[in-house]
């Protein structure tokens, strides 16, 4: 989502070079996704018109009122518009709708890691389509696995973009991924904060997508090593342990990819303290359960 705007929305983020072809891979990605040659041109140009400045989702969403005449909030528009199709073309992935849009153009969120050599792609859809609706006669179980098999198609989804990016990384919380990063770059909300300004790719996410550059033989030599203790697993919620587990794929460009989590759009009390934390320590990166952060 585009991080000014941070609301009800899930968001996973594919970091690509500025000087890059980015719009090449995009484009193969859409196809792959769908698009014909008139809807992909159409979303390229909404992408190249945001690049530019010239469509901050702010200014396009300031007429918007609700049902009592009361301003809309931005986010709840722009949340609006993943369910029912408007500027961003919509997409669909096994049930639910998705697009791909900037995630801080500009730096038009204003944070402190924002890199110019860089832009930000986000993979964008309604967080209602990862939380589910209520139990059906299947039970727990049954709106689990529902939820679980979205989460896989967002892993999909995530490689595929990197795939045709060539991203240098690539990174999706269990909730709003970007509105993560912007609390752990503050002192006040961590038990321990970091000496620098943090970066996405200090941390381990529930979706990480490391870039060539990135593979070092320390962090490839962890990645190859890194398990989900028992232990650990055995803490969590027996609903929702199945749908936590490891799996890696190597990107033929050279990227490599970890997802453990399948279930987005909530989360239980404790989850991240017994699974992202061990992880996250067994792979020299800093956990996003920002209270056990060294």
């Amino acid at each position: 989502m585009p991080l000014a705007i941070p609301g009800r929305t899930k968001d996973a983020v594919v970091v690509v070079a500025a000087d890059s072809d980015w719009r090449a891979g995009v484009e193969t990605f859409l196809r792959g996704v769908g698009a014909d040659d008139d809807r992909a041109r159409y979303h390229l140009n909404v992408l190249d018109q945001r690049a530019a400045g010239r469509m901050s989702w702010k200014s396009q969403f300031a007429d918007r009122t609700l049902s009592n005449g009361r301003p809309m909030p931005a986010s709840r528009a722009y949340a609006e518009s993943l369910v029912k199709e408007g500027t961003l073309p919509l997409y669909d992935a096994d049930g639910w709708s998705f697009s791909v849009d900037l995630h801080n153009p500009g730096n038009e969120a204003a944070v402190p890691w924002y890199d110019e050599q860089v832009v930000e792609l986000a993979i964008v859809a309604d967080v209602g389509a990862f939380r589910g609706g209520s139990y059906t006669a299947g039970g727990a179980d049954a709106a689990m696995a529902d939820r679980a098999a979205h989460g896989k198609r967002l892993g999909e989804l995530v490689a595929a973009l990197s795939e045709s990016t060539e991203a240098l990384f690539a990174y999706a919380d269990v909730d709003s991924t970007g509105a993560r990063v912007t609390e752990a770059s503050k002192p006040s909300s961590v038990v321990h904060p970091g000496p620098d300004t943090l970066t996405p790719p200090d941390f381990l996410w529930s979706i990480t997508v490391w870039g060539p550059g990135l593979l070092d033989a320390e962090l490839t030599s962890r990645l190859d090593r890194v398990q989900l203790e028992p232990a650990h697993l055995s803490r969590i919620d027996p609903h929702v342990r199945p749908h936590i587990h490891l799996e890696q794929r190597k990107l033929g460009y050279g990227g490599r990819m970890l997802q453990y989590r399948f279930l987005f759009g909530s989360e239980l009390r404790n989850e991240r303290v017994h699974i992202d934390t061990p992880l996250a320590e067994q792979l020299g990166l800093r956990s996003t359960n920002l209270q056990f952060r060294a």
